[in-house]
């Protein structure tokens, strides 16, 4: 039997990639906006939809088994869907992909910030040679301890990344894992964040945004990573720490710098004051950009597990929030 796979998505080119890849199945797109949306997904067995497109139709759904979405976070899904029931399976985006994109954005800005290479395109618009401060007085990755909060697919891949420059790596977990790996040099436990934050130089989150890592750094959190003059890199949820706290710990200089992809609220207001401080260095949640044949890939791998009766990867967990 041929599955209808409907794609509701903005992502260019994803429905020609899914026939590319999967020729024998029925892709059709839905364009958004279409007065008869409900319909056409009601006729698909399997939907591959980017969440926010997804969300006025996820309580209607009546002939679709398996919605792989294009986000790797579905928090926003939760509250639409709480206390109905859902007779589909739900997988995110996630996973080796995602996580070398997101390691290559992390590299890239400490590299940037150690060398401070704002100076150097500086000094290139002025037609100056110099050779001060940073640009020659730097610290190799292999110099720094770097604290990454969660542990899960990519933050391990990052952890191993950064590990291949020399970092000492700090991971926190939910709880005590038996698993130990090699590129990891001190697991702790979210009991003991306060730790972490004092021996580490870079403080990277990847936590995804549940009821456990909401507010994790608020309050004066933060102020324990005085001491190591800590560079805080939030690629997770800025949900984790309240934009005032933060904004906060920069003021206070509990933090000498923040590297920040994600906000409490985005887009980032104008009027914002992250948007003033030299030391932040602001991207509009792009350090993981979902591309085509990437959801492709894992949507073909889930596919030869959905048509074994396997369980699948990346199911959310409509209960733990990821």
């Amino acid at each position: 039997m041929t599955q209808n796979v409907a794609v509701l998505s903005m992502i260019p080119r994803l429905s020609h990639h899914l026939r590319l890849r999967l020729p024998k199945l029925c892709v059709f797109d839905v364009s958004p906006g279409q007065a008869d949306v409900l319909s056409k997904l009601n006729t698909a067995e399997i939907l591959v939809a980017d969440c926010d497109l997804l969300i006025p139709y996820a309580n209607k759904l009546t002939s679709v088994k398996w919605i792989q979405s294009t986000w790797a976070g579905l928090e926003k899904f939760i509250p639409f869907i709480q206390n109905t029931q859902r007779n589909y399976i739900l997988t995110r985006f996630s996973g080796e992909l995602f996580g070398l994109a997101m390691s290559e954005y992390v590299i890239a800005q400490i590299v940037n910030f150690e060398r401070d290479q704002r100076q150097q395109y500086e000094n290139q618009r002025l037609a100056v040679w110099k050779e001060n401060g940073k640009l020659t007085n730097h610290r190799l990755i292999r110099d720094l301890t770097i604290g990454i909060l969660g542990l899960g697919t990519i933050g391990k891949i990052m952890a191993e990344k950064l590990k291949l420059f020399g970092a000492t790596i700090w991971g926190m977990t939910r709880s005590t894992s038996m698993e130990k790996l090699s590129y990891i040099n001190e697991y702790r436990t979210v009991d003991d964040l306060q730790d972490i934050l004092k021996n580490c130089d870079y403080i990277i989150n990847i936590l995804p945004s549940t009821q456990n890592t909401n507010g994790l750094l608020n309050g004066t959190v933060l102020q324990h990573c005085k001491a190591k003059n800590t560079v805080f890199i939030n690629i997770g949820r800025g949900s984790v720490i309240k934009e005032a706290d933060l904004i906060n710990a920069l003021e206070q200089k509990w933090i000498s710098a923040a590297i920040l992809d994600v906000f409490e609220k985005e887009p980032l207001p104008k009027e914002s004051k992250l948007w003033n401080f030299p030391q932040v260095t602001i991207s509009p949640h792009i350090s993981g950009v979902t591309v085509a044949h990437d959801v492709v890939e894992q949507f073909a791998a889930n596919y030869v597990r959905y048509m074994k009766g396997e369980n699948l990867i990346n199911i959310f967990d409509f209960n733990k929030g990821y």
